[in-house]
């Protein structure tokens, strides 16, 4: 019966039972040989797959009782298939099973008990070593059993060229592979060098000849020389040996995979480093050399193919390679030698190979790569690139020519595929997106099934035994391992340490679930039940084929259908075990989930909490030091008192009686002296002892720096007891006729040239916005912004309620609101004053900030602005000419100066606080009434938002401005004063304006959202001065600028001249250019109070901007700015934006019914 039972034969094929092996690699499962790679296999190793066989009864049972006894460590199953011949499981062996479903004790013990019997290494249907599997399920514990192995070999491959490391699934496993290899890798590379060192060569050409030092170790590897030179050239095994003339030696590496054309560091071929010219031929026209010679070819055309396993990296090698070749330069000096790279779809080369990776020279990549050789020149080829990027080519040798030819095609056919490929994958997952979307309204399945499943069996769970560390693999029972569930503890560890900080308040509640092991393997061993129900039943309806009058009652039929039955009751078993498995880990991660959810809420109320302590504690240090500073100053104005009192008693004691005089004397006569000549008196008397003291506290204790001097000085100011002068003293210098004369001609012209710009501006300038107040819908702006922590400010995507409606170019503009401050510097025949009245402009440039919180648009690329003031006598010009970075570059003129420069910001979110660093230098043309025109620079400094986790955002500006006068070398410096715990300090600046030699003429400061004062200097910092002049210096402040009326009730905290910018009357609408601002539907919108058609709008003109990004990249065009050019300024070299004017002509032919906008060649942009 049993040769009946074995001449049972399926009609069809068993489902394998690595099925986790065909499943978790789709790529490598689905590709067949003919798809998979552009290259061919070697001719010289082809290795098919075996044809899956047709499985008995008889085989079925016996795979079924392997499985068991491994699923439940039975040892003397485990035993007795370890003695039969276990090379008959379906093309698995018992360590392939094991690997699948056991436990790390019961692989060990299979281990231990088969190391006589088993091959460690041993392939399945797929090629497939243990190891392989074991790296596929992630299985840590025991890859680490497998790596043990003496026998163990890491590097084999599978049918589908992958090996373990390839097919890891957890970093874990990857880092355990990747270790191996690498120790391997180390050892063999000292055993290589000692067995060279002490010439045993046979011994060498076995430890070369070893399929796992094939399939790991480099031959041409840098670190495999050992002598000095040898390795500073970076020369190769087969270089030393050639220099050393030793023939045996470079046969032995010729034969073993030695690439004769594998040049060092400087370029040179091993042939190229000797003179010998019988080394030379042995490296030329050997049987050694043609070998080595072939198997180059062979490996740069063929490389590896689906099935074929002798190299992992043969794949990746025949598309990548690195080397030098002679590059064309030009006709004068022909072919250079030149370092080239083929990694990762890219041709880059080098003018050595030093300087690899941090001085490319040029790059193609090969997706847009074609190849050319040269029919008549074998050595010489071509490889073209994008547009006229073009390299010729040259090598020494025709095989060098053609491994370098083969490996750009292959790198060129891989690339293109993978660019398909990708364009495929996102095709896929675009229709999955949209497939998503339309089942949205389905129902979610009833869990009625499950929960009727686990009741129905209840009874079959098995609860879960943990095991110690200390305990043993085997258990009471003598022929039975300990069973127990966990398996591992690697998935638990790291639990363990993400809960340590949270272990009290949670252990008693808390259940961790079975970690991921547990699961992987019961869904395995769920799989391998399946296979083996369905290779039961298959061989049983082959048996009905071949034996219809076969009675169910027969033996055989019997012993498969009590398998089949157990095999099912098992499989229920492993699914409820999975979806208990499952809920804990739903359940676990839930309550991970939601911990989170609760602990982050908890820290986002402790830091709004801890920010209000600390602003309070702020205000409250604020004010005990101003109470201070009080009794400080009120303690030195008593002790000068007291002081000027004293004098003014003795000066009228000059005239009194002769009885004081002689008392006086009295007291001289009392001072005797000492040897030394020093006059020794008596005690002190009290009076002068307290005089004394006071003296001390006046010259140390109460004493202040310059800074707080400046403080408490425009502290006075602001209180009223300081004089303030309104305007400067006229100090005209006499100036010539022929200055005079020179000058009008041009003011007139230029004021000209600005009355032209006036059309279109006749209407008074705006008072109000449309919209009465601000109705935006309330959004927490820490809740939006707590997940851009560390973000540029500029690339963020906030609701539009967060905006203003203003552009980012309007606060440019802004800093034109108190231009008067020109106009008079201009007026002024002293270049101190000039600089006094052109720092106080460039101080007066943040008075707008306050409490402008809100975001303004973001400027489109291409986008403008215009804004005149005939009233003012100026034009304003503005356009965004970058967008990443986003950089605007402004003109403004009147007739008595010109300023310009750019907007350019480098933002970022800290959590507390915005951060906007300006980057721009700005520039002003001044043009004195009397003098020469003068030009200033400067730079803004720092604005912060601060408070934004309390919810009261407040602007602070800090920073030093230096204010430099190319012309006459004068300098200001403002210091912008941090907000810091004083409430006196929040909005301070203050700075001292010094001529060409660094002597202080002018002091200024003040607050820079309020009012701006100024004082000659000497003042009260030069000690030399006397009191009474210090006094009178001291008491007198011209005021230099005065911050308009915040009107209370407008719209976004803008003010009355911010109000002016966005309005677009009847006359201007025809005169303005397309691109401008005012133009902008989404800022329209949201000045209207429509904040749902702002945030349409917005998305739509981004998304066209986006468009027309597309659009040039695929043309391979450039932004070119319409109104401004870069260019080199000629006074101080700095790069900046030069603005020709155009603009300006086309407006006003434009305004004349001359010209069209629509021949301006602008874009579209709204």
């Amino acid at each position: 019966m049993a040769s009946s039972r074995n001449s049972f034969q399926s009609a069809r094929p068993a489902p394998h039972l690595v099925t986790t092996m065909t499943n978790s690699n789709p790529d490598s499962a689905s590709a067949s040989p003919a798809t998979r790679t552009p290259t061919a296999p070697r001719n010289a190793s082809i290795t098919t797959m075996p044809q899956q066989s047709t499985t008995s009864i008889e085989q079925s049972v016996k795979l079924f009782k392997v499985f068991e006894a491994l699923r439940q460590g039975d040892t003397a199953g485990i035993n007795k298939h370890l003695r039969e011949d276990s090379t008959k499981l379906e093309g698995n062996t018992i360590l392939h099973l094991a690997v699948q479903c056991a436990e790390p004790s019961v692989v060990e013990y299979v281990l231990s008990m088969g190391q006589n019997t088993l091959d460690i290494n041993a392939r399945d249907r797929d090629g497939n070593t243990p190891l392989h599997i074991a790296s596929t399920l992630g299985r840590t514990s025991v890859i680490k059993l497998l790596l043990d192995q003496k026998a163990i070999n890491e590097s084999v491959t599978n049918f589908h060229g992958k090996t373990p490391l390839d097919l890891a699934r957890s970093p874990e496993a990857f880092q355990l592979l990747q270790l191996a290899r690498s120790v391997f890798i180390e050892r063999i590379t000292h055993r290589i060098h000692h067995l060279i060192q002490s010439a045993d060569y046979g011994t060498l050409e076995d430890v070369l000849a070893d399929d796992h030092v094939r399939h790991v170790v480099d031959i041409n590897a840098p670190e495999l020389a050992t002598e000095p030179i040898t390795v500073e050239s970076g020369g190769t095994l087969l270089h030393e040996a050639t220099r050393k003339k030793d023939t045996q030696l470079i046969q032995i590496l010729l034969l073993n995979g030695a690439d004769p054309f594998r040049r060092d560091r400087k370029g040179k071929l091993p042939q190229e480093i000797t003179k010998d010219d019988h080394t030379k031929q042995i490296l030329k026209k050997s049987p050694a050399a043609a070998a080595a010679q072939r198997g180059v070819q062979e490996k740069a055309i063929l490389g590896t193919g689906e099935g074929q396993p002798e190299n992992a990296l043969s794949a990746k090698e025949a598309r990548e390679m690195k080397g030098y070749l002679k590059k064309w330069t030009n006709y004068t000096t022909g072919y250079k030698l030149r370092w080239f790279v083929l990694e990762d779809g890219v041709l880059s080369y080098y003018k050595h190979q030093d300087d690899a990776g941090s001085a490319c020279r040029g790059a193609i990549n090969m997706k847009i790569a074609s190849l050319h050789m040269d029919s008549k020149d074998k050595l010489t080829f071509e490889i073209h690139g994008k547009s006229s990027v073009k390299y010729h080519l040259k090598a020494n040798h025709e095989v060098e020519a053609k491994r370098w030819f083969w490996s750009l095609n292959n790198a060129i056919q891989w690339s293109k595929d993978e660019a398909r490929e990708e364009q495929k994958r996102q095709r896929q997952e675009g229709e999955a997106l949209r497939q998503a979307a339309a089942d949205k309204q389905s129902t979610a399945p009833s869990a009625a099934d499950s929960s009727t499943l686990a009741a129905t069996v209840s009874d079959r769970r098995t609860s879960i035994a943990h095991t110690a560390d200390g305990e043993t693999l085997y258990g009471d029972e003598p022929t039975r391992l300990h069973r127990h569930r966990t398996f591992e503890t690697d998935g638990e560890r790291d639990f363990e340490d993400e809960d340590d900080d949270y272990a009290d308040d949670d252990s008693s509640h808390e259940v961790k679930p079975i970690n991921k092991d547990a699961f992987n393997i019961t869904a395995q061993s769920a799989k391998l039940q399946l296979d083996l129900l369905a290779s039961v039943s298959n061989s049983l309806q082959q048996e009905k084929t071949n034996n219809p009058t076969i009675p169910l009652g027969h033996p055989d039929v019997e012993y498969a259908l009590a398998s089949y039955d157990t095999a099912v009751g098992n499989l229920r078993g492993l699914l409820i075990d999975l979806l208990r498995i499952s809920k804990d880990h739903d359940a676990y991660w839930q309550h991970r989930l939601d911990r989170e959810a609760h602990i982050r809420k908890l820290w986002e109320e402790s830091m709004a909490r801890v920010a209000a302590e600390q602003e309070e504690l702020e205000n409250r240090i604020g004010e005990s030091e101003d109470k201070r500073k009080r009794t400080k100053r009120a303690l030195r104005d008593a002790l000068e008192g007291q002081v000027s009192g004293t004098a003014s008693r003795a000066h009228s004691r000059r005239g009194t009686t002769a009885t004081q005089s002689s008392k006086l004397a009295a007291a001289v006569a009392d001072i005797s002296v000492a040897e030394d000549g020093t006059a020794v008196t008596g005690p002190p008397s009290p009076s002068l002892s307290r005089r004394q003291t006071l003296a001390d506290l006046t010259n140390h204790d109460v004493s202040d720096d310059d800074s707080d001097m400046d403080e408490q000085f425009f502290d006075a100011v602001d209180a009223g007891e300081v004089e303030v002068v309104g305007q400067m003293p006229i100090t005209s210098t006499p100036q010539t006729n022929l200055q005079a004369e020179k000058a009008a001609p041009v003011e007139d012209s230029t004021s000209t040239a600005i009355q032209k710009s006036y059309k279109g501006y006749e209407d008074p300038v705006r008072s109000k916005l449309p919209l009465d107040a601000d109705n935006r819908p309330k959004v927490s702006l820490w809740g939006i912004l707590k997940n851009m922590i560390g973000k540029d400010m500029t690339k963020m995507t906030l609701p539009v309620t967060f905006n203003e409606p203003t552009s980012l170019l309007y606060r440019v503009v802004e800093d034109m609101q108190y231009t008067e401050l020109l106009d008079i510097a201009a007026e002024r025949s002293d270049s101190a004053e000039r600089m006094v009245y052109v720092a106080g402009f460039a101080a007066s440039e943040y008075a707008s900030t306050i409490g402008r919180v809100a975001k303004p648009f973001n400027p489109l690329l291409g986008e403008t602005f215009e804004y005149v003031r005939p009233d003012k006598g100026y034009r304003f010009f503005i356009e965004q000419v970058s967008h990443h970075p986003p950089i605007g570059a402004a003109y403004a003129e009147s007739a008595k100066w010109e300023y310009y420069g750019e907007s350019s910001v480098k933002s970022k979110f800290y959590g507390k606080s915005f951060e906007i660093n300006p980057l721009g230098t700005w520039f002003l043309r001044l043009k004195p009434t009397h003098g020469p025109e003068e030009l200033y620079t400067w730079k803004k400094v720092t604005s912060s938002v601060v408070g934004i986790i309390t919810g009261n955002p407040t602007i602070d500006n800090y920073g030093l401005m230096e204010v430099k006068n190319h012309t006459t070398g004068e300098t200001a410096i403002l210091d912008f004063k941090q907000r810091g715990w004083k409430a006196s300090s929040a909005y301070l600046v203050a700075g001292k304006i010094t001529d060409a030699k660094g002597v202080p003429k002018w002091s200024i400061g003040g607050r820079w959202n309020d009012k701006i004062y100024a004082r000659p200097t000497p003042g009260y910092e030069d000690e030399n001065l006397g009191t009474s002049t210090k006094s009178q210096e001291s008491n007198q402040a011209i005021l230099v600028w005065e911050a308009g009326p915040r009107p209370q009730g407008i719209p976004f905290n803008l003010t009355p001249f911010v109000v002016t910018l966005n309005a677009l009357p009847q006359r201007l609408q025809p005169l303005l250019a397309p691109t401008d601002s005012r133009f902008r539907p989404d800022q329209r919108a949201m000045e209207e109070g429509r904040y749902d058609d702002a945030s349409v709008e917005k998305n739509r003109v981004e998304e066209k901007q986006r468009a027309r990004r597309r659009e040039r990249e695929a043309a391979g065009e450039h932004f070119e700015p319409r109104w401004f050019k870069p260019a080199k300024h000629p006074v101080t070299g700095e790069e900046y934006w030069h603005f020709g004017g155009e603009y300006w002509g086309i407006r006003d032919r434009v305004a004349n019914g001359e010209a069209s906008w629509n021949d301006a060649g602008l874009e579209e942009i709204y």
